[in-house]
């Protein structure tokens, strides 16, 4: 950089840049250009930006960006040439917008040593931005998914294409289990885990949802460190180039699933449309939004930029999607859906129809299945889990809605949810009818941790069988 603009972010912020990650399993799914454009958006209402090319195998945010020929890459940083990031931040056509190029990146760089890897992030957090856009390779590669799991938020892009949404799926189960490895580093919590896993087929263990359930069963210690390792693990999903409305339905089914096969939250934050005006801006190497702003493509960006700010804001508000959840469930888990190609087996696919069956025969799906307490508006969060006492857990809920027995058993039909609250064991129904009673209830509540509560529950009841 020259020296008049060698420290273009000046003041240091003390809780560093707001680091998202913007990746996927599939080429081509155009996270480069999201990346680019979301960038210039926030760089626009005023944020001081800074996107990283951390494609290190084929870098090319440069040329999107119309940075013809960067002065300095990260080859300089990683090799150490220079001390620092800042010295490699390159000045982009967008005010507030800068660039760390990953062009002319040695062969190493693609996959660079742990150190350096540790280096690079703790440097970026060490950036006077207010944000920062890493933009990863394709696949699902170690490095990839820690600098995934490092960012504040992860984005994952995904197309409306059965491969794209097959890959996503493997990218994020990878990611997954990526984050709960951090966990098993505890000789107790991976014992329990190991043990699981030998016995997944007599267990029933199909997916990481049901892991997390059977390794609390086992170790409850151990459950509650996977289980916060979980919670942590809050990916955001974007599809590119959707043509059509139903191509815009299928972030919300894709969460469905991501709730009911990982156990755990993917919160979709919109589509963008295919749009023509995108391959021409990126052939002219100009930014689109800098080059048609008023294109479909340039509004739906926009529009994602803005969720990305009230997410960044610790006291904002998320739209409760448990209605509309449940009325997609149904065609999610039905033979044909995109939304689940790759994820279930023809067995498990059946086996979720069954279930799905068997609920509308008992209670019809739809705006009565909203869970008790709501009023038409957002639900109000419940209590933290308690795993260890999960029937005075229950009662805690209920009360905190304001609901009495009565109203849970119009919901329910269960007679038992007096003696599930109190744990009076004797008085409840024989195990392999208990786990769907407590399951039952729990959803009822809302309770976002249902199946872990069900399994801490009947780890209570099997010990007090055995006393």
């Amino acid at each position: 950089m020259d020296s008049a603009h060698e420290n273009p972010l000046e003041a240091a912020r003390p809780a560093g840049p707001c680091v998202w990650a913007v990746g996927g399993g599939k080429g081509g799914v155009g996270k480069s250009v999201l990346t680019a454009n979301l960038a210039i958006a926030l760089a626009r209402r005023g944020r001081r930006c800074v996107v990283l090319d951390a494609d290190l195998g084929g870098a090319n945010l440069h040329t999107i960006l119309g940075v013809r020929k960067p002065h300095r890459t990260l080859s300089d940083f990683v090799s150490r040439e220079v001390s620092s990031l800042a010295d490699v931040l390159c000045e982009t056509p967008v005010p507030n917008l800068f660039l760390l190029s990953g062009a002319r990146a040695f062969l190493a760089m693609a996959n660079p040593k742990h150190t350096q890897k540790e280096r690079l992030l703790r440097h970026i957090q060490m950036l006077t931005a207010d944000h920062v856009f890493l933009d990863l390779s394709a696949g699902s590669s170690f490095n990839v998914l820690d600098f995934f799991l490092a960012a504040r938020r992860g984005i994952v892009v995904v197309v409306p294409e059965p491969t794209s949404v097959e890959n996503a799926y493997h990218f994020l189960k990878a990611a997954f289990f990526r984050s709960l490895s951090r966990a098993t580093r505890h000789p107790g919590v991976r014992m329990a885990v190991e043990q699981v896993a030998k016995e997944r087929g007599d267990l029933g263990v199909h997916s990481p949802r049901e892991l997390l359930a059977r390794v609390l069963e086992l170790d409850r210690v151990a459950g509650a460190a996977l289980v916060d390792r979980a919670r942590a693990f809050a990916p955001l999903l974007i599809v590119n180039q959707a043509r059509t409305p139903e191509h815009r339905t299928v972030g919300q089914d894709m969460v469905v699933a991501c709730r009911e096969y990982l156990g755990t939250e993917l919160d979709y934050i919109g589509a963008v449309a295919r749009d023509e005006a995108v391959h021409s801006a990126v052939s002219r190497r100009q930014p689109v939004l800098e080059s048609t702003p008023s294109c479909a493509f340039a509004k739906d960006v926009e529009a994602l930029a803005q969720r990305l700010l009230r997410i960044e804001e610790p006291e904002a508000a998320r739209p409760d999607e448990v209605d509309r959840v449940y009325r997609h469930r149904r065609a999610l888990f039905s033979d044909g859906s995109l939304a689940t190609h790759g994820l279930l087996s023809d067995e498990e696919r059946r086996a979720k129809l069954a279930h799905l069956d068997v609920r509308h025969a008992e209670h019809a799906l739809g705006p009565d299945e909203r869970p008790l307490g709501a009023s038409g508006g957002r639900r109000p969060p419940l209590p933290p889990a308690d795993f260890e006492q999960p029937g005075a857990y229950l009662r805690r809920c209920r009360e905190f809605l304001g609901l009495e027995l009565r109203d849970l058993f119009q919901r329910t039909r269960l007679c038992s949810l007096e003696h599930i609250e109190d744990e009076r064991f004797e008085e409840l129904p024989p195990e392999p009818y208990l786990r769907g009673h407590v399951l039952e209830y729990a959803r009822a509540l809302g309770v976002r941790e249902a199946e872990l509560l069900a399994a801490s529950f009947v780890e209570r009841y099997r010990r007090a069988q055995a006393a």
